[in-house]
């Protein structure tokens, strides 16, 4: 039995480092998404930092796709929102977030620490004049928590809806798949 587990043992020991690496999804909640997401963060960026788009670039494609249902178009992803805003995403920028009221003027921007398909990942809104506005947790595709500068829970995303603390509904969202 001891001759057994010795070789059992030398074995493990022969294989190669990346052998012994353990896979698996990383379980978050409330306090560690807040924990991460308050980790090294930038609180203001520079006044004119996303000028260019003020004013949404695409606004007349991007209002009439979303108002249609549509969530791609060319080379971005769009999100309607329930209170009427809508968000961009192009895809040759994958760590910035645009985010529109219906008239097509910018009221965040969301800068990312990793690409935004890279999970988990942090998001941090700034105003359209680089002031600080709230910071996300992204744990994966379908989660998020969301922060107020307080650091104080606003809301938690589940697929396409947004939570308070309570379990009561914010806010919807249809996003691009």
């Amino acid at each position: 039995m001891k001759k057994l587990l010795l070789i059992v043992l030398s074995l493990f020991l022969a294989l190669p480092v990346s052998a012994l690496v353990l896979q698996g999804n990383a379980q978050f909640n409330d306090e560690a998404a807040r924990e991460e997401t308050f980790n090294n963060i930038n609180y203001a960026l520079g006044p004119n930092e996303f000028r260019e788009y003020w004013t949404d670039p695409n606004y007349i494609a991007n209002y009439s796709a979303v108002s249609n249902g549509t969530t791609r178009v060319a080379n971005r992803q769009l999100s309607l929102f329930s209170d009427g805003t809508y968000g961009v995403r192009y895809l040759n920028d994958p760590y910035h977030n645009y985010y529109y009221q219906s008239d097509g003027s910018l009221f965040k921007v969301d800068v990312l620490n990793k690409p935004y398909y890279v999970y988990p990942h942090r998001s941090v809104a700034y105003s359209k004049y680089g002031v600080f506005k709230n910071a996300t947790f992204v744990v994966s595709k379908n989660e998020q928590y969301l922060y107020d500068a307080e650091k104080k829970l606003m809301g938690h995303w589940v697929d396409d809806a947004c939570y308070d603390g309570k379990g009561n509904v914010l806010m919807l969202r249809k996003s691009a798949e």
